[in-house]
Protein backbone atom coordinates (compact mmCIF):
# COMPACT_ATOMS: atom_id res chain seq x y z
CA UNK A 1 0.00 0.00 0.00
CA UNK A 2 1.29 3.22 -1.01
CA UNK A 3 1.83 5.73 2.10
CA UNK A 4 1.82 8.95 -0.09
CA UNK A 5 -1.61 10.59 0.43
CA UNK A 6 -1.72 12.28 -3.14
CA UNK A 7 -0.91 9.40 -5.33
CA UNK A 8 -3.17 7.55 -6.79
CA UNK A 9 -2.54 4.38 -5.56
CA UNK A 10 -4.54 2.19 -2.61
CA UNK A 11 -5.14 4.16 0.81
CA UNK A 12 -6.54 3.97 4.26
CA UNK A 13 -9.82 5.64 4.78
CA UNK A 14 -11.74 5.00 8.53
CA UNK A 15 -15.75 5.27 7.22
CA UNK A 16 -18.49 5.48 10.19
CA UNK A 17 -21.91 4.18 9.51
CA UNK A 18 -20.49 1.70 7.35
CA UNK A 19 -23.02 -0.87 8.38
CA UNK A 20 -26.02 0.71 6.39
CA UNK A 21 -27.09 3.09 4.04
CA UNK A 22 -24.52 5.61 2.44
CA UNK A 23 -21.89 4.36 4.75
CA UNK A 24 -22.05 1.13 3.75
CA UNK A 25 -22.44 1.78 0.32
CA UNK A 26 -18.96 3.92 0.44
CA UNK A 27 -17.10 1.52 2.28
CA UNK A 28 -18.09 -1.08 -0.47
CA UNK A 29 -17.14 1.36 -3.49
CA UNK A 30 -13.32 1.67 -1.47
CA UNK A 31 -12.88 -1.46 -0.86
CA UNK A 32 -13.54 -2.14 -5.13
CA UNK A 33 -11.42 0.45 -5.85
CA UNK A 34 -8.72 -1.03 -3.99
CA UNK A 35 -8.21 0.74 -0.71
CA UNK A 36 -7.80 -0.25 3.20
CA UNK A 37 -11.13 0.48 4.59
CA UNK A 38 -11.65 0.18 8.27
CA UNK A 39 -15.62 0.35 9.09
CA UNK A 40 -16.87 1.93 12.13
CA UNK A 41 -19.75 0.98 13.55
CA UNK A 42 -22.41 0.28 16.45
CA UNK A 43 -23.56 -2.91 14.64
CA UNK A 44 -20.59 -3.89 12.87
CA UNK A 45 -22.03 -7.45 11.55
CA UNK A 46 -23.59 -5.97 8.68
CA UNK A 47 -20.16 -4.02 7.29
CA UNK A 48 -18.90 -4.90 3.63
CA UNK A 49 -16.90 -7.57 3.32
CA UNK A 50 -13.17 -6.57 2.88
CA UNK A 51 -13.51 -3.78 5.78
CA UNK A 52 -12.07 -3.83 8.59
CA UNK A 53 -14.57 -3.77 11.46
CA UNK A 54 -14.16 -1.65 14.52
CA UNK A 55 -17.62 -1.30 16.59
CA UNK A 56 -18.12 2.16 18.27
CA UNK A 57 -21.35 3.92 19.62
CA UNK A 58 -20.53 7.58 18.72
CA UNK A 59 -22.89 8.72 21.67
CA UNK A 60 -20.51 6.74 24.09
CA UNK A 61 -16.88 8.36 25.02
CA UNK A 62 -15.59 4.99 26.03
CA UNK A 63 -16.61 3.73 23.03
CA UNK A 64 -15.09 6.30 20.60
CA UNK A 65 -11.46 6.32 22.82
CA UNK A 66 -11.73 2.20 22.07
CA UNK A 67 -12.29 2.41 18.62
CA UNK A 68 -9.72 4.71 17.85
CA UNK A 69 -7.37 2.27 19.72
CA UNK A 70 -8.73 -0.59 17.82
CA UNK A 71 -8.03 1.44 14.59
CA UNK A 72 -4.12 1.93 14.89
CA UNK A 73 -1.48 4.19 14.63
CA UNK A 74 -0.64 3.54 11.37
CA UNK A 75 -1.61 6.57 8.99
CA UNK A 76 -4.51 7.52 7.26
CA UNK A 77 -5.29 8.69 3.81
CA UNK A 78 -9.32 9.85 4.97
CA UNK A 79 -11.85 9.91 7.27
CA UNK A 80 -15.83 9.72 5.97
CA UNK A 81 -17.76 10.28 9.15
CA UNK A 82 -21.54 9.28 7.96
CA UNK A 83 -22.61 7.83 10.88
CA UNK A 84 -25.43 9.98 12.33
CA UNK A 85 -29.27 9.45 14.02
CA UNK A 86 -32.47 11.30 12.83
CA UNK A 87 -34.50 13.46 15.08
CA UNK A 88 -36.99 10.81 16.42
CA UNK A 89 -34.18 9.51 18.55
CA UNK A 90 -33.40 12.01 21.89
CA UNK A 91 -31.94 15.11 21.65
CA UNK A 92 -29.01 14.24 23.85
CA UNK A 93 -28.45 11.06 21.24
CA UNK A 94 -29.10 13.31 18.46
CA UNK A 95 -26.37 15.91 19.15
CA UNK A 96 -24.08 12.73 21.10
CA UNK A 97 -23.53 11.51 17.58
CA UNK A 98 -24.08 13.68 14.76
CA UNK A 99 -22.12 16.41 16.85
CA UNK A 100 -20.60 15.39 19.33
CA UNK A 101 -19.19 11.89 18.75
CA UNK A 102 -18.33 12.44 15.37
CA UNK A 103 -16.04 15.70 16.32
CA UNK A 104 -14.37 13.66 19.25
CA UNK A 105 -13.81 11.21 16.11
CA UNK A 106 -12.21 13.43 14.11
CA UNK A 107 -10.26 15.41 16.65
CA UNK A 108 -8.65 11.45 17.68
CA UNK A 109 -7.62 10.81 14.63
CA UNK A 110 -6.01 14.17 12.96
CA UNK A 111 -2.82 13.02 14.26
CA UNK A 112 -2.87 10.06 12.19
CA UNK A 113 -4.21 11.68 9.16
CA UNK A 114 -1.16 11.98 6.74
CA UNK A 115 -0.32 15.31 5.01
CA UNK A 116 -2.68 15.88 2.09
CA UNK A 117 -5.70 13.38 3.57
CA UNK A 118 -8.86 14.13 3.28
CA UNK A 119 -11.96 14.56 5.58
CA UNK A 120 -15.72 14.23 4.90
CA UNK A 121 -18.76 14.29 7.18
CA UNK A 122 -21.82 13.98 6.31
CA UNK A 123 -24.15 16.62 7.04
CA UNK A 124 -27.90 16.99 5.62
CA UNK A 125 -29.81 19.63 3.48
CA UNK A 126 -31.75 20.17 6.78
CA UNK A 127 -28.95 21.93 8.53
CA UNK A 128 -29.95 24.78 6.58
CA UNK A 129 -32.62 25.29 8.60
CA UNK A 130 -30.65 24.84 11.67
CA UNK A 131 -31.76 28.21 14.13
CA UNK A 132 -27.93 28.96 14.98
CA UNK A 133 -26.72 32.42 13.40
CA UNK A 134 -23.46 32.54 11.14
CA UNK A 135 -21.73 34.00 14.48
CA UNK A 136 -23.29 31.62 17.37
CA UNK A 137 -22.28 28.39 15.05
CA UNK A 138 -18.85 29.68 14.72
CA UNK A 139 -18.81 29.91 18.41
CA UNK A 140 -20.08 26.50 19.25
CA UNK A 141 -17.87 24.28 17.43
CA UNK A 142 -14.99 25.86 19.51
CA UNK A 143 -16.11 24.94 23.06
CA UNK A 144 -15.09 21.84 24.86
CA UNK A 145 -17.05 18.96 24.93
CA UNK A 146 -18.56 19.40 28.10
CA UNK A 147 -19.36 23.32 27.60
CA UNK A 148 -20.77 22.25 24.08
CA UNK A 149 -23.59 19.54 24.96
CA UNK A 150 -24.71 21.53 28.50
CA UNK A 151 -25.39 24.64 25.42
CA UNK A 152 -27.44 22.50 22.95
CA UNK A 153 -29.30 21.09 25.79
CA UNK A 154 -30.25 24.06 27.09
CA UNK A 155 -31.79 25.06 24.31
CA UNK A 156 -34.36 23.04 24.84
CA UNK A 157 -34.84 21.70 21.49
CA UNK A 158 -35.66 18.49 20.15
CA UNK A 159 -37.07 16.37 16.85
CA UNK A 160 -36.61 17.77 13.86
CA UNK A 161 -35.50 20.94 15.42
CA UNK A 162 -32.44 19.41 17.37
CA UNK A 163 -31.57 17.42 14.20
CA UNK A 164 -31.57 20.28 12.26
CA UNK A 165 -29.13 22.00 14.17
CA UNK A 166 -27.07 19.01 14.73
CA UNK A 167 -26.31 19.13 11.32
CA UNK A 168 -26.03 23.17 10.64
CA UNK A 169 -22.91 22.59 13.10
CA UNK A 170 -21.60 19.85 11.31
CA UNK A 171 -21.51 21.68 8.31
CA UNK A 172 -19.57 24.95 10.15
CA UNK A 173 -17.07 22.12 11.78
CA UNK A 174 -16.40 21.17 8.49
CA UNK A 175 -15.56 24.79 7.51
CA UNK A 176 -13.83 24.88 10.67
CA UNK A 177 -11.63 22.30 10.02
CA UNK A 178 -10.33 23.36 6.66
CA UNK A 179 -9.04 26.51 8.05
CA UNK A 180 -7.44 24.65 10.84
CA UNK A 181 -5.90 21.94 8.92
CA UNK A 182 -5.16 23.94 5.54
CA UNK A 183 -1.30 23.98 6.70
CA UNK A 184 -1.29 20.46 6.26
CA UNK A 185 -2.53 20.58 2.97
CA UNK A 186 -5.44 18.33 5.00
CA UNK A 187 -8.81 19.34 3.45
CA UNK A 188 -12.28 18.77 4.74
CA UNK A 189 -15.81 19.25 3.52
CA UNK A 190 -19.42 18.73 4.29
CA UNK A 191 -22.19 16.57 1.98
CA UNK A 192 -25.37 17.86 2.77
CA UNK A 193 -27.87 15.13 0.87
CA UNK A 194 -31.60 15.48 0.71
CA UNK A 195 -33.44 12.30 1.53
CA UNK A 196 -31.96 9.31 0.96
CA UNK A 197 -33.53 5.74 0.70
CA UNK A 198 -31.64 4.60 3.75
CA UNK A 199 -33.18 2.39 6.36
CA UNK A 200 -33.94 5.52 8.22
CA UNK A 201 -35.99 6.86 5.57
CA UNK A 202 -39.03 6.06 7.10
CA UNK A 203 -37.70 8.35 10.65
CA UNK A 204 -37.24 11.39 8.58
CA UNK A 205 -40.69 10.56 7.46
CA UNK A 206 -41.90 10.76 10.92
CA UNK A 207 -40.48 13.38 11.72
CA UNK A 208 -40.44 15.42 8.99
CA UNK A 209 -44.09 15.34 6.95
CA UNK A 210 -42.62 17.20 3.89
CA UNK A 211 -40.10 15.26 3.01
CA UNK A 212 -41.82 13.41 0.30
CA UNK A 213 -42.49 16.52 -1.26
CA UNK A 214 -39.17 16.47 -2.61
CA UNK A 215 -39.71 13.41 -3.82
CA UNK A 216 -42.98 15.15 -6.30
CA UNK A 217 -40.72 17.69 -7.09
CA UNK A 218 -37.34 15.88 -8.29
CA UNK A 219 -38.73 12.45 -9.12
CA UNK A 220 -37.35 10.12 -6.71
CA UNK A 221 -35.37 10.01 -3.42
CA UNK A 222 -31.52 9.44 -3.78
CA UNK A 223 -29.99 6.45 -3.89
CA UNK A 224 -26.93 5.67 -0.93
CA UNK A 225 -24.71 4.61 -3.69
CA UNK A 226 -25.18 7.92 -5.70
CA UNK A 227 -24.32 10.01 -2.22
CA UNK A 228 -21.43 7.83 -1.52
CA UNK A 229 -19.93 8.46 -5.21
CA UNK A 230 -19.94 12.09 -4.25
CA UNK A 231 -18.17 11.32 -0.82
CA UNK A 232 -15.58 8.88 -2.52
CA UNK A 233 -14.24 11.75 -5.21
CA UNK A 234 -14.20 14.10 -2.35
CA UNK A 235 -11.86 12.20 -0.33
CA UNK A 236 -9.37 11.49 -3.42
CA UNK A 237 -6.28 13.28 -4.40
CA UNK A 238 -8.72 14.31 -7.90
CA UNK A 239 -10.43 16.64 -5.34
CA UNK A 240 -6.96 17.97 -4.64
CA UNK A 241 -8.90 21.78 -5.32
CA UNK A 242 -12.05 21.21 -2.88
CA UNK A 243 -12.16 22.38 0.54
CA UNK A 244 -13.45 24.04 3.25
CA UNK A 245 -17.38 23.88 1.31
CA UNK A 246 -20.72 22.57 1.48
CA UNK A 247 -21.93 20.33 -0.87
CA UNK A 248 -25.54 20.21 -1.56
CA UNK A 249 -26.56 16.96 -2.91
CA UNK A 250 -30.57 17.36 -3.65
CA UNK A 251 -31.12 16.30 -7.08
CA UNK A 252 -31.99 19.69 -8.10
CA UNK A 253 -34.53 20.24 -5.17
CA UNK A 254 -33.33 23.87 -4.53
CA UNK A 255 -33.44 25.23 -8.02
CA UNK A 256 -36.76 23.59 -8.66
CA UNK A 257 -38.27 25.19 -5.26
CA UNK A 258 -36.58 28.23 -6.36
CA UNK A 259 -38.25 28.49 -9.96
CA UNK A 260 -41.59 27.26 -8.51
CA UNK A 261 -42.00 30.59 -5.96
CA UNK A 262 -40.72 32.70 -9.21
CA UNK A 263 -44.07 31.40 -10.90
Amino acid sequence: MSSHPTGTGSRRVVVTGAASGIGAALAARLVAAGHGVIGVDRTPATIPDGVVRVTCDLADPASVAAAVGEIGAGPLHGLAAVAGVPGTAAPETVYGVNLLGLRRLTEALLPRLADGGAIVLLSSMAGYRGTATEEEAAALVTLPDDVLAARLTALGLAGPEAYQLSKQLVQRYALHLAARLHPRGVRATSVSPGPVRTPILADFRATMPSLDVAAELVGRHARPEEVAAVVEFALSPEASWLNGVDLRLDGGLTALRSTAATR
